[in-house]
C-alpha cells in the first residue's frame, strides 16, 4: 500500500480496435470542452474543443455529429470575440442547437436512446 501512495498520476490513450497507444503521460488526462450559450431567443449554440488531444480529426467528428444529428456544424480556427483563445493548432466546434448530452454520448460510445443518431 505505502508504494501505490507514492505513484504519480498517469494515463494512456489507446486507439480501438487493436489497442494501439497513442499517447502515454503523466497527470491528469486532457479534457474536451462542451459549452452550451444561448444565441437568440429559444435558440443554441454548441461549442467543442479539445478534441485534437484524442486523435480525434475535428472535420470528420463535426461531419459524422452534424449527419448523425441533422444540425449544422461549423469548425472555427479562430474563436469569436469575447471567447478564450485557442490552442495552437487546436479549432473549435460549432453545432446549432443544445446537443451536448448526444455528443457526449458519441465521445464516450454510450446509446442515449434506441433510435436517432446516438446509438
Amino acid at each position: 500500500m505505502q508504494f501505490m501512495s507514492k505513484l504519480l498520476p498517469a494515463y494512456a490513450l489507446v486507439l480501438m480496435p487493436g489497442n494501439k497507444i497513442v499517447k502515454l503521460a503523466k497527470g491528469i488526462p486532457p479534457k474536451v470542452e462542451i459549452e452550451v450559450s444561448m444565441r437568440q431567443s429559444k435558440k443554441f449554440v454548441t461549442r467543442v474543443r479539445g478534441l485534437e488531444d484524442y486523435a480525434i480529426d475535428p472535420n470528420l467528428f463535426s461531419k459524422d455529429v452534424s449527419r448523425r444529428l441533422a444540425c449544422s456544424a461549423t469548425v472555427e480556427t479562430t474563436p469569436s470575440s469575447g471567447r478564450p483563445a485557442l490552442r495552437k493548432n487546436h479549432v473549435e466546434l460549432v453545432f446549432q442547437g443544445n446537443i451536448a448530452l448526444e455528443i457526449e454520448a458519441l465521445l464516450v460510445d454510450e446509446s442515449l436512446c434506441d433510435h436517432g443518431g446516438t446509438k
